[in-house]
């Protein structure tokens, strides 16, 4: 059940989210994951073949763009707890600013005719301007998602919605920006994808407005606490459990983007008559991940949300590194490999963002300050780390193993260096990430002890 303060009231209220509003909710994950899948796993790639860039100058963009764009997180955060509007403190964001999001992911997977200069300031700018963008959207929306409902266990069965419906966006890119960008765009392969993100981005505005008119803020504050950016910034980095979150996130998804990065490279170089079939290999991904993102609100019913997530850093590393052992020829034990990768990867990722706010929680219980944008923002800092990392080391990996950008034949040095990175590497950081997670003292008991503590001091508010 969820329990929240209404404005000007003391009674402490008892409702459930219903269906139609969880759904509503997880439409804004599913507009956002129409860029994300796009930037994962096929920007490097468009970089490199279609947009004419070299791997050098696309790690450059990757490390750049991401550094920078994740150095605004903090600051979108303190903007975002410090808001009130009539719409509230996180819907309104959405609701402006979705149009210039949904814009900003065209101009991306647009090539200019310019000079190779010209095309290289040109990607650095739109690359810029898209991740400045999604901050500004995803930030108000992971906090929203925070202040909907108390209840720990509404909040892994929200999130839960949230990632069935955020893959399911990614299969929708996965299934149907390819064959739009050939439909559409015929021999001319770069005019192929900027139609085909048109139609991405003309889905995404009307999903954000769906989200902003089926969801409500209800969570109040128990304590409003004096309003200093640098007290709260000190605050964040003062909650252990945080400290412990965004660390995990950064190593889990620094090893999902060396994954993405490289999956493209992998299907079309390594595996045997494997780019006619790209297409199906990223969303045989995505289907795995719609059903293991349903699956994580039953598995946290059975056993504690912290022990599941390490459990499934272990598994999707052995899964991964076994990858590695799969001939270029097995075609179809590469694609059910790739389907069982994607179950157990992204079963994780309604657990990260229901931990995310039991650590918002944890961190009002000892400061008496709620910070759901700056713990939302701080979190998404250490995911656009990751990006940054991951995609920067994916494609230095390429220039390191002679990657040659065009389309062209690659060595057999090459092609092995890619079949490493794509499977060995990014199993290595799911231990890690799993490590990290079994050290957090959020376990089931702690959790459900610190709503309950909230709970009553709500009512007594």
């Amino acid at each position: 059940m969820v329990v929240y303060i209404e404005k000007n009231k003391s009674l402490v209220m008892n409702v459930q989210l219903s269906f139609k509003e969880k759904v509503g909710f997880s439409l804004g994950d599913m507009a956002g994951n129409f860029v994300y899948t796009s930037v994962v796993f096929l920007l490097s790639y468009f970089y490199t073949d279609i947009f004419g860039l070299d791997a050098a100058t696309v790690t450059a963009i990757f490390l750049v763009v991401r550094i920078f764009d994740a150095v605004t997180d903090p600051l979108m955060g303190a903007i975002v707890d410090r808001n009130e509007s009539r719409w509230g403190k996180y819907r309104p964001f959405l609701l402006f600013l979705c149009v210039p999001y949904a814009i900003s992911s065209v101009l991306v997977f647009t090539v200019p005719d310019l000079s190779a200069d010209g095309k290289t300031i040109y990607a650095y700018a739109t690359y810029a301007l898209l991740m400045l963008l999604f901050t500004a959207t995803n930030i108000p929306y992971f906090s929203l998602g925070s202040v909907m409902t108390a209840d720990p266990k509404e909040r892994v069965s929200l999130n839960s919605y949230r990632f069935v419906a955020a893959t399911a966006g990614g299969l929708i890119v996965t299934t149907c920006v390819l064959p739009l960008a050939d439909l559409l765009g015929g021999d001319n392969k770069a005019e192929g994808y900027r139609q085909a993100m048109m139609v991405m981005a003309a889905l995404s505005v009307v999903l954000f407005l769906i989200c902003f008119a089926s969801t409500t803020e209800r969570v109040k504050p128990v304590v409003t606490g004096k309003k200093n950016v640098k007290q709260d910034f000190l605050q964040v980095f003062a909650n252990d459990q945080w400290r412990l979150l965004g660390l995990a996130v950064l190593i889990l998804v620094t090893s999902q983007t060396i994954k993405g990065t490289m999956a493209a490279y992998y299907i079309n170089y390594y595996v045997e008559d494997g780019g006619t079939t790209l297409a199906v290999f990223l969303s045989v991904w995505m289907v795995g991940g719609i059903i293991g993102s349903a699956l994580a609100n039953p598995l946290t019913k059975r056993m504690c949300k912290r022990n599941a997530w390490v459990m499934l850093c272990f598994i999707s590393a052995l899964l991964s590194a076994a990858t590695y052992l799969i001939g270029s020829q097995f075609i179809i034990a590469i694609l059910v490999m790739q389907f069982f990768v994607g179950l157990f990867n992204q079963m994780m990722a309604p657990l990260i963002f229901s931990t995310m706010a039991d650590v918002t929680d944890y961190g009002e219980l000892k400061n008496n300050r709620r910070l759901d944008g700056l713990i939302s923002s701080f979190t998404i800092f250490s995911l656009k780390v990751g990006l940054a990392i991951g995609g920067a080391f994916a494609t230095y990996m390429l220039t390191v193993y002679g990657y040659q950008s065009g389309g062209v034949d690659q060595s057999q040095e090459t092609v092995s260096g890619i079949l490493t990175v794509f499977t060995l590497l990014p199993a290595v950081g799911f231990i890690i990430t799993g490590i990290v997670i079994y050290r957090m003292k959020l376990t089931g008991v702690v959790v459900e002890q610190q709503a309950q503590e909230l709970v009553e001091l709500r009512a007594a508010s």
